[in-house]
């Protein structure tokens, strides 16, 4: 909490998720869904998408935003797409440093040369 009593947003966003977590009881997901389903909960509202949301086979593994990038289309314009979430040396560094992966990604990402377009998904300490 702040010194007025008011709560931090990332206090408020635990608290949400733990509201969530309860509302969801036992509850099971299968592996690596269980997060995505809360966030869509948390996102929406609507406690219906525990029952609803359908994943594919490995589906939490993909990375959604450069996955969703057309790969063709960028090469007839000269680009490349580049991710670093899931890079294990941008987790070793971000475990090494005390701060977030997102903010180890958007560093390399600053450092890279030439004109850049940069996606951010849901990573609030990405944009700060």
């Amino acid at each position: 909490m702040t010194d007025k009593g008011f709560l931090r947003p990332q206090e408020i966003e635990k608290r949400s998720f733990a509201i969530i977590t309860e509302e969801l009881g036992g509850r099971d997901f299968p592996a690596g869904t269980a997060e995505v389903v809360k966030r869509v909960i948390h996102a929406t509202a609507d406690f219906d998408y525990a029952q609803t949301l359908r994943f594919t086979p490995e589906a939490a593994e993909t990375n959604m935003a450069l996955a969703g990038v057309n790969k063709p289309a960028l090469r007839q314009l000269g680009c490349k797409a580049a991710c670093f979430m899931a890079d294990p040396g941008v987790a070793a560094e971000a475990r090494q440093r005390g701060v977030t992966r997102a903010t180890v990604s958007m560093e390399r990402a600053a450092s890279l040369e030439g004109p850049a377009v940069f996606a951010i998904g849901n990573a609030p300490t990405a944009l700060m």
